[in-house]
């Protein structure tokens, strides 16, 4: 054979293959020797090894993920997980919630922030929302009308007749058609004096023989059919009237609160309404009655929700007759009584009367669901001021 002279040709000669014949492997190309560490090089594992830590942290988590679905997956299969998921749908299902709505987490922390607290628009949505969600967030004052009778004429035209109007048997005397019709005009004038105001009519449908029609809805029809007494006429609000242009029309600012079955109901769930409207309370009530009703609202109602005085005010009216003013006035020192002792309508005589007034079981509808800061308002029953926060 041929001589090999240097190292390095007899290295070659050492390592080196016949180029064909029996027993000859060929290397892939990316498979080689390496001559000088005397071990196989592998491309595929040298790129691993160049992937580092990062790699290998991937790898971690894969297998952590993994531990972890699996323990969920047996535990779903165990007895105790599927117990212990009964006892907390049953606990969640009979324990009351403690939830408080508390002035910091309304973000109430100003003054003026508490006077104009958020509420809801109507449809007894849970929690409150901003004023600028609302659908009359531009409305300020609260004009309420409070309702007496339920309409059940069917031309809503001839309101001024006796015979279209349900009215109890101390309610029926010569002019309480025109009397009811007065209150109605009071308001809607009230309410084109001011176009920040929002006009409500106030009470339930409190009358079984009259049908399922609220006494606001009534009010609001005839209303309507006297075509506002002339007050409708002017700009509207823009849009669908939830615009910043405040409308000089009457009927655009005329709403209904239809669950009110007392006076003090007339008052509080008037302004539950209001928020659900504007998404605020009002700055300023005006509440349009009769005049022997006077004291009840301004010194008994106004104060068992601690409404400033400074913000209310009461415009009276008269009965129907001299005779009917004298009578409606001596019953009224009796109502005053009652509601001295039972400011919030809990006893069996004031309840009573809602009751009876709550023919077709409404109640108080969803004013504590939208108006959850109020909750502990509606359910208050002592002889003693409520105490609680209020936002006004």
């Amino acid at each position: 054979g041929t001589a090999v002279t240097g190292l390095p040709a007899a290295r070659a000669m050492m390592f080196s293959r016949p180029s064909g014949g029996r027993g000859h492997v060929s290397q892939p190309p990316h498979r080689r020797y390496d001559i000088e560490g005397a071990s196989l090089r592998d491309d595929n594992s040298k790129t691993r090894r160049t992937r580092g830590a990062s790699e290998f942290v991937a790898r971690l988590v894969v297998r952590a993920n993994w531990a972890v679905v699996s323990w969920v997956l047996r535990a779903a299969r165990a007895r105790w997980c599927t117990s212990l998921l009964i006892v907390w749908a049953l606990y969640r299902e009979v324990v009351p919630s403690t939830r408080s709505y508390s002035r910091r987490v309304h973000g109430l922390d100003t003054k003026q922030d508490a006077q104009h607290a958020p509420a809801p628009v109507v449809g007894g949505s849970k929690g409150l929302t901003k004023p600028n969600e609302a659908p009359y967030p531009y409305l300020q004052d609260l004009i309420l009308v409070c309702g007496h009778a339920v309409f059940v004429g069917t031309d809503h035209a001839n309101a001024g007749d006796e015979k279209n109007w349900f009215l109890e048997e101390y309610q029926k005397a010569d002019g309480q058609a025109v009397a009811l019709l007065e209150h109605m005009r009071v308001g809607v004038e009230l309410a084109s004096k001011n176009r920040d105001a929002l006009l409500l009519f106030s009470g339930g449908a409190t009358r079984k023989n009259a049908g399922s029609v609220s006494e606001a809805v009534s009010y609001w029809q005839v209303s309507r059919a006297q075509k506002w007494w002339g007050h409708d006429e002017g700009e509207g609000m823009s849009g669908d009237g939830s615009g910043p242009g405040i409308s000089a029309r009457v009927s655009t600012r005329a709403f209904t609160e239809t669950h009110a079955r007392d006076s003090l109901e007339n008052l509080l769930f008037s302004i539950a309404r209001f928020r659900e409207l504007t998404g605020k309370v009002p700055k300023t009530i005006t509440v349009v009655g009769y005049e022997f009703k006077r004291a009840r609202f301004e010194t008994q109602h106004r104060a068992a929700l601690r409404w400033p005085a400074g913000k209310f005010s009461y415009k009276g009216l008269p009965a129907a007759s001299p005779a009917r003013e004298k009578q409606s006035a001596a019953d009224e020192v009796l109502v005053r009584k009652q509601f001295e002792k039972d400011p919030y309508a809990c006893a069996e005589t004031l309840l009573g009367k809602r009751k009876t007034r709550d023919p077709f079981v409404v109640g108080k509808g969803s004013y504590d669901t939208s108006n959850p800061d109020l909750a502990a308002l509606f359910r208050w029953c002592d002889e003693k001021t409520f105490d609680g926060d209020l936002p006004w």
